[in-house]
């Protein structure tokens, strides 16, 4: 099955609906990954964190979890996009729930050529997408071309050891398979940012998660 049709079958679905609802993401998160998905969960805080007028892109936006920190009313550009048209959807009929749609553009594109201006984010969110792309470093490259300087990046990823150790390391984060694109390690994805101008001011590890905050030099 292809990522595309996972994302628009009922398993699909099903992993829409359980991020969507931190309690059972974290339960689920410590049996199946040895992580527990709680910073993820606090670093939507971000979307509240930004100025009126602000422009926040969030790739890949999935099934819109990140919305729930958008306030109806507020002011702001909020991009979101995702190569998944099943995905979008899912984002779409959130939006409408939380009564947020009417100022988000939805888009669909791949994460390493996105249609935003350059230099034009306040904030870019970047939740369970590096691990997943064939190109992980030209996506991040492209965050750095999108945020303005100064700007400021919040995301998470799976990440593989240098040596991997353990079952899910072995057997289940492998590249090109179920899901999962080239991957890469902690050390690679802080060299990938680095290069993309991006330093990161805080970061950790639970299980295979990685979370991950910085900003856009200038």
């Amino acid at each position: 099955m292809s990522r595309d049709d996972f994302y628009a079958s009922p398993l699909g679905a099903a992993y829409s609906a359980y991020m969507e609802r931190p309690r059972l993401s974290r339960l689920l998160g410590r049996l199946l990954w040895g992580g527990d998905t709680e910073a993820y969960y606090e670093s939507m805080a971000a979307v509240g964190e930004v100025a009126d007028r602000a422009t926040i892109v969030d790739c890949p936006c999935g099934a819109g979890p990140a919305l729930r920190a958008l306030e109806p009313g507020r002011r702001v550009r909020y991009v979101a996009a995702d190569l998944s048209p099943a995905m979008l959807g899912r984002a779409r009929r959130r939006a409408g729930k939380r009564r947020v749609g009417e100022g988000i553009e939805f888009i669909e594109a791949r994460a390493e050529e996105l249609p935003v201006e350059t230099a034009s984010a306040d904030l870019f969110l970047s939740f369970w997408g590096i691990h997943c792309y064939p190109d992980p470093e030209a996506a991040v490259a492209e965050i750095g071309r999108v945020l303005k300087p100064g700007g400021r990046l919040v995301g998470a990823s799976f990440v593989r050891e240098p040596q991997p150790k353990g079952f899910r390391q072995r057997f289940v984060l492998r590249p090109g398979v179920g899901g999962f694109g080239r991957m890469c390690t902690e050390a690679e994805l802080v060299g990938w940012l680095g290069d993309a101008g991006i330093s990161i001011s805080d970061s950790g590890r639970s299980g295979v998660y990685m979370f991950f905050d910085g900003r856009r030099g200038g």
